[in-house]
């Protein structure tokens, strides 16, 4: 498929980022040679029963980002994937890749403030929230999770040993 075809597809996809921040024009190139330099970029989300493209998912550099940190998990999927699981599957296999393929210490994820559903996927992958920023002229939320959190996050539990994260709330069995 031609670089045009992609590059409609990408148009086409729902914003979640401030404009600026990481979308627009020369993005296929721009993820081209983010796999050339580093060696990753985001991956593209296809459904598995039709073998359409679904959007893109997975790791992709930020060079604008303010913090040390400008490796980030994100999802830009096309409205009709929406609420099937796709962005968390994706987003947990971008964490893993990142820590133990690319090995990584910090992956952070960037949204808008109101995107509750990203926000919501970014908890799913284990990412934490950091704070908020202004950035291109609207507040971003931002989220992040180390290396050794997410080692420990899938050790499996140990008698004695006092867990850092609970499944589920003391006195409550569901």
């Amino acid at each position: 498929m031609g670089g045009r075809g992609w590059q409609q597809r990408l148009d086409a996809l729902p914003r979640s980022r401030p404009p600026g921040c990481c979308c627009g024009p020369g993005r296929p190139t721009r993820t081209l040679e983010q796999w050339k330099r580093n060696g990753f970029g985001p991956w593209a989300a296809i459904e598995k029963q039709t073998g359409r493209w679904a959007g893109r998912i997975g790791l992709d550099e930020l060079p604008d980002w303010p913090g040390p940190h400008k490796v980030e998990v994100g999802w830009e999927l096309h409205r009709e994937f929406w609420g099937r699981g796709l962005a968390t599957e994706g987003g947990r296999a971008g964490v893993r890749y990142g820590f133990e393929t690319v090995g990584l210490e910090r992956i952070i994820s960037a949204t808008m403030a109101t995107n509750a559903a990203s926000r919501r996927v970014m908890e799913k992958c284990g990412l934490r929230f950091q704070g908020e920023l202004p950035m291109a002229g609207t507040v971003v939320a931002w989220y992040a999770i180390d290396r050794a959190d997410w080692q420990d996050a899938r050790q499996p539990a140990v008698p004695g040993r006092t867990c850092r994260r609970l499944t589920r709330a003391p006195g409550n069995p569901s």
